[in-house]
């Protein structure tokens, strides 16, 4: 298999890709794909026609190149689409130790595991939530990993470079016929905006949950504005319609609430405000667990409070 590095040992596609995070973080002028409100996919194809073992040879022989870009292997294609930051790690970690400390007696909190989505497909998330006894595959076509392994009940992807597009078709890879996870968890992490007058800078944020268990499992269950600016319209057109999000489910910064006479709903700048908490749903967390491992009340499921990743996003922006 071609190597995707060029001859001085950097990724080809991470410049291209640190541009899309300089104009985010600097607010420089923008071209189309690099706009907040950019609906397509800023995702790079490096190859194509690559078979999976192929893939996974690479990556053995190759780790101490992946630090310098995000890769994935989808239908026979390695894309690039994000370069790592310290604000994936953390909010990634952050997310592992607020549900960790909900319960870290029946589950197991990774990052970065290989998933196997297909014949020629893999990818790796940037958080896995595993029951430790949840039950292995009964179909050996629905093994997660090379050693045969269960999935993980969860995901979470984490974007900066990438559009809101491409983490939504994360999303479908997640959920395709193959797999059992059933829960994936999204947050897109926009521009930075700083007022030209007062020098305070913004940044608007998603969050936006998909259960298998949805009658249309790509609809999500869940979508919430935690950032600090509002999000742009054409963001919110897509969520509505692209994502297909019932207006009742899309919540936070900068809407309307229905249900309240359209007053915006209030503003993410506290811990515990219900409109930012996000239920992880037991039932899903808990799948293909046999009930005599189940925990008391176990489908109460999760609460992440969004205010304290928003607070994790900004700090590691410096904002």
């Amino acid at each position: 298999m071609t190597s995707p590095y060029n001859t001085s040992g950097k990724f080809i596609t991470r410049e291209k890709l640190l541009e899309y995070q300089k104009i985010h973080l600097e607010g420089e002028e923008k071209k189309e794909e690099e706009k907040e409100g950019y609906a397509g996919s800023r995702e790079i194809t490096l190859q194509e026609n690559v078979s999976l073992d192929n893939y996974l040879r690479y990556i053995k022989n190759n780790k101490d190149k992946f630090n310098l870009v995000r890769i994935y292997l989808h239908d026979g294609n390695i894309k690039a689409y994000e370069v790592p930051l310290a604000l994936h790690a953390y909010t990634s970690g952050n997310i592992n130790v607020i549900m960790g400390a909900w319960n870290r007696q029946d589950f197991d909190y990774g990052n970065n595991q290989e998933l196997i989505l297909g014949p020629a497909s893999l990818r790796r998330p940037n958080c896995v939530i595993f029951p430790k006894h949840r039950s292995l595959p009964a179909n050996p076509a629905q093994i997660a990993d090379s050693i045969g392994g269960a999935y993980p009940t969860m995901v979470v992807e984490i974007g900066f470079s990438q559009s809101l597009s491409d983490l939504y078709q994360a999303v479908t890879q997640y959920f395709n016929q193959r797999t059992t996870i059933q829960i994936v968890l999204i947050i897109k992490i926009f521009g930075v905006y700083t007022h030209p007058n007062t020098n305070i800078s913004t940044i608007a944020l998603v969050a936006a949950l998909f259960l298998r268990t949805n009658s249309n499992p790509l609809v999500p269950t869940s979508v919430v504005s935690f950032g600090t600016a509002n999000l742009d319209s054409k963001i919110v057109n897509f969520i509505i319609l692209d994502m297909k999000t019932p207006i009742a489910n899309f919540i936070g910064f900068g809407l309307p609430d229905p249900n309240n006479n359209n007053i915006p709903f209030p503003s993410c700048n506290a811990a515990g405000i219900s409109t930012y908490i996000m239920n992880i749903p037991g039932t899903e967390l808990f799948d293909r667990v046999p009930a005599i491992y189940l925990s008391p009340n176990f489908n109460l499921g999760c609460n992440i409070d969004l205010w304290e990743l928003q607070t994790t996003i900004r700090r590691h922006l410096r904002i």
